[in-house]
């Protein structure tokens, strides 16, 4: 088999990655909350398509990127919204997890200005790894370099998981909140069914609002979100500015480890498609010595109908970028 040079360190990340049980931070949840909590399906009123692709730390050739896709909206008959959302994180040459699922969430009006929303969603979860691609100590000769694949690496291939997740959130206003608990069947991504190997519990908190200041012509969106799984806990804040067709956002993330990361974002809204491009710069990189750019970002978002010829019980505004 052709040596691959480029999986020496990834192949050392899929080591991190698989022992620790932790799912891919994207740098926000925009344009990706149907898969942090279901119960946002829907919430936009009329059928909205979302397309992101995600490239992390591109400086330093390690070719790991994602793409996701997901589409949503309310449906009447259902008295909620329904959807379906698809990820694929791939880690170089060395392994790939791909996840989809389809989401329902129960809309309905619990006060005078109060909506809640409560939702479920059920996945599969599949992980590739491509044996001969990742490169072990005893495969690397100190004067030839890598001579070959590991051989000593004989785990299977794939690995095929089901999991659920469910979800509460809130409106009031311009205001809004949601609470979720995702991977409730805590899979495991390997044969041995060993606890650091199984994917651990995601619990995510996130809020904001939307107001336009002074009567202008002006949107602003701030919001916050706290993720926590297993020991790992990461922050974010950050807000979108809207004038006529032009978006623009900043916002600063932080994890536990110690990498922080700082993110503008550019967008523009030509009804009905949104054109989203963000930028994260790496200002901590705890103890890795990663600096430079930590995620670029790429997005569409295609919205279909008239939402106010739509029969909604409330229109929840997300952030886009």
């Amino acid at each position: 088999m052709k040596p691959r040079y480029g999986t020496l360190i990834p192949g050392f990340l899929l080591c991190v990655m698989t022992l620790s049980g932790q799912d891919t931070w994207y740098g926000s949840m925009s344009g990706m909350h149907l898969m942090y909590n279901p119960a946002w399906t829907g919430a936009a009123g009329a059928p909205v398509l979302n397309i992101s692709a995600y490239s992390f730390l591109p400086g330093n050739g390690f070719a790991l990127q994602s793409v996701y896709a997901s589409c949503d909206g309310y449906l009447p008959g259902l008295h909620g919204g329904a959807g379906f959302w698809i990820s694929d994180d791939m880690l170089g040459d060395v392994m790939n997890d791909l996840r989809a699922g389809a989401s329902y969430a129960y809309h309905f009006r619990a006060g005078k200005d109060l909506y809640i929303n409560a939702g479920l969603t059920a996945s599969l979860v599949n992980r590739g790894i491509r044996t001969g691609s990742i490169i072990l100590p005893e495969d690397i000769d100190p004067f030839g370099g890598v001579t070959g694949g590991s051989s000593g690496y004989s785990s299977p291939a794939n690995y095929n998981r089901f999991d659920l997740g469910t979800g509460m959130a809130f409106s009031s206003g311009q205001w809004y909140g949601g609470l979720s608990v995702m991977h409730l069947t805590q899979p495991s991504l390997s044969d041995d069914q060993q606890e650091h190997n199984r994917l651990k519990r995601l619990y995510t908190l996130n809020a904001g609002t939307s107001f336009t200041p002074g009567g202008s012509q002006v949107t602003l969106k701030p919001s916050a979100a706290f993720l926590a799984q297993g020991d790992d806990l990461t922050f974010y804040l950050g807000t979108e500015l809207l004038y006529k067709g032009l978006m623009s956002g900043l916002s600063i993330w932080h994890a536990s480890n110690g990498f922080t990361a700082a993110e503008t974002s550019l967008g523009w809204d030509a009804d009905p498609v949104k054109f989203i491009l963000s930028y994260s710069y790496v200002l901590s990189g705890g103890d890795a010595s990663f600096k430079g750019t930590a995620i670029v970002k790429a997005g569409l978002q295609f919205s279909f109908n008239n939402v106010e010829k739509r029969r909604v019980v409330h229109i929840i505004k997300l952030p886009v970028l």
